[in-house]
């Protein structure tokens, strides 16, 4: 009976869970506010100190923590050691001196408002620190994780985590233990280089192995296991040490990265990293007493100074560092909260008689006030740094189409011709596109493409888009027959700038090539030859012998054309069924 009564219980809290979650994800996407403050939100209304539908919020926290640890794990496995190397100077310049910096502030403060001198300082380390999966995510929902800006953040996170360590060694050291944790020195540096050398053991050579043999198995399950028994592993390796879970879980991904797997291993995880992750950030929300804020408004007002001083620190430092001042403000409004490891710092500081139990109570609300913020304040930081630094009004593209020379003039740009244009992008190849679909001259336009609206049957249009000083023109309409009016025109019009169209077969290849085209590729000819290039290639025929062959198969099938036109012309039904088809481009 009383194992029946469990499962209800399990079963409703999962389903309030859930749908409470997705409710609040759906609501908060679509009000522009995205999904971290959604979940903040729904752990408020559901939890204890609202509608009181669901109670053990420290419980679920400390659960769905490992879905920071697996958020860690995912940044890792796509970050390469080369790139981390690069940030080695925000990670021990900025983040040391972020941490540094900020604690100084907000323990002068604290001070000045009263705190003893050790429990202001234990309060401001703690506030120092950021929450990693807060920022994070909210990076990752914004598109900025990679940006310079979001490079920068994450610097400052991971020396945060890296200072979990001293902090935590320091606490007992002000509570009057120094001489017990000297004495302990040398276990606790041991235990750290046992915890690193584990993770590095298992991370360079025994799951690389593991990995190898359930692939080869095909044993999908097997894979799936391993992919969170390698992330959890570290982070339970790097908590046995006192060190963070989150950095031991990020290690771990960072070596993984450079195997084969690591695309695979971060689709396997995602699932239970999203829905930990979503539990974390309802868990927290359960932990913020409304009605207690609204008996007392004065905890609003540690939450103004926090804002405001580390806010400060982080832009003054970011500056410094060569950041611009919307960066900067960005920077420092996005780590301006509270991070999860306070709650343990501060935790360590109440057993040992720093803080007391009003002053833990009052810090463990100010976090999770700063993290329900955190969302509202990036937002008010995007409308301050637009004014900081308005965008400057893009320059028409009849101006930027004036000052090329020697550019590429693109006739279509559908499927085909976009393919080209991203290929010259990567490349750096400047080009002119011309379409008649004005929805896509419009996107494209916007994204900043030189682009413009028109027939490219018409010489002014051709003009219009410079082909006069253009170092080649390329056709990738898939009509043949406006394909043919387009080469036409660029050959009747501007005789020396060279051709290359896109042609359906080798009817039209040729009708083409009369009309003046330096080359043209028929679609038919070159798919077939492609696909069985990479047939040879699979089953070990040799680069060059396939590269032979195709060229091979190439003057084959152009002699086979010559060979019929020089007997025979297209039916004049077939050219004016060419003739009738709707101009497309692709």
């Amino acid at each position: 009976m009383a194992g029946a009564a469990a499962t209800s219980q399990l079963l409703t809290a999962t389903v309030v869970l859930a749908g409470a979650g997705v409710a609040g994800l759906v609501l908060f996407r679509r009000l522009g506010f995205g999904s971290v403050l959604g979940l903040l939100a729904v752990g408020m209304v559901i939890g204890p100190h609202g509608l009181g539908v669901l109670a053990g919020g420290e419980e679920l926290r400390h659960v769905s923590e490992i879905g920071v640890v697996l958020l860690l794990y995912a940044i890792g496995l796509e970050m390469e050691p080369e790139t981390l190397a690069r940030l080695r100077r925000a990670v021990f310049g900025l983040g040391a001196l972020q941490v540094a910096v900020t604690t100084a502030a907000l323990a002068a403060v604290a001070t000045l408002l009263g705190l003893d001198p050790r429990a202001a300082f234990v309060v401001a380390a703690g506030f120092a620190l950021s929450s990693t999966a807060i920022c994070v995510q909210l990076m990752e929902e914004r598109g900025e994780l990679y940006s310079e800006r979001g490079r920068k953040a994450f610097a400052i996170l991971l020396f945060q985590d890296l200072a979990v360590v001293p902090l935590l060694a320091v606490v007992p050291l002000l509570a009057g233990s120094g001489p017990e944790l000297t004495a302990d020195f040398g276990q606790r540096l041991g235990t750290t280089l046992l915890a690193l050398a584990l993770v590095l053991l298992a991370g360079r050579h025994l799951l690389p192995v593991l990995l190898d043999l359930t692939a080869r198995e095909r044993n999908m399950e097997a894979f799936t296991g391993i992919a969170l028994l390698s992330a959890v592993l570290a982070a339970w390796v790097m908590d046995l040490a006192g060190l963070s879970t989150s950095l031991g879980a990020f290690l771990m991904g960072l070596l993984l990265s450079r195997t084969r797997y690591h695309h695979q291993l971060e689709a396997e995880i995602a699932p239970f990293k999203g829905i930990l992750l979503g539990l974390f950030f309802i868990a927290v929300g359960m932990s913020i007493d409304v009605a207690r804020i609204l008996r007392d408004l004065s905890v609003l007002l540690p939450l103004l100074l926090l804002v405001v001083v580390k806010t400060g620190v982080i832009f003054a430092l970011a500056r410094a560092f060569g950041c611009g001042r919307a960066d900067a403000l960005g920077m420092g409004l996005l780590l301006a909260q509270g991070g999860e490891f306070a709650f343990v710092l501060f935790g360590t500081a109440l057993a040992h008689g720093i803080l007391g139990e009003t002053l833990y109570g009052r810090a463990v609300l100010l976090i999770s006030l700063s993290m329900m913020a955190t969302p509202l304040l990036v937002r008010l930081g995007d409308r301050i740094a637009a004014r900081l630094e308005p965008p400057r009004p893009p320059r028409p593209v009849e101006a930027r189409i004036a000052e090329l020379d020697g550019h590429v003039v693109i006739c279509g740009f559908g499927r085909v011709g976009g393919t080209v244009g991203l290929m010259f992008d990567a490349l750096g190849i400047p080009y002119v596109a011309i379409d008649q679909d004005p929805v896509r001259v419009e996107a494209m336009r916007r994204e900043g493409h030189n682009i413009l609206y028109g027939n490219a049957t018409d010489p002014r249009i051709l003009a219009a888009a410079g082909t006069g000083r253009a170092g080649l023109v390329l056709v990738t309409l898939d009509n043949p027959a406006t394909a043919e009016r387009v080469v036409t025109a660029v050959h009747n019009f501007f005789r020396d700038v060279p051709v290359i169209a896109r042609a359906r077969d080798l009817a039209v290849r040729e009708r083409l090539l009369q009309a003046g085209a330096h080359e043209a590729v028929p679609e038919a000819v070159e798919l077939a030859i492609t696909l069985c290039s990479y047939a040879l290639r699979h089953v070990g025929v040799s680069e060059a012998e396939v590269t032979e062959l195709a060229g091979h198969l190439r003057e084959r099938a152009f002699a086979i054309l010559r060979s019929a036109t020089a007997t025979s012309r297209p039916s004049e039904a077939t050219a004016r069924a060419g003739a009738r088809e709707p101009a497309a481009a692709s």
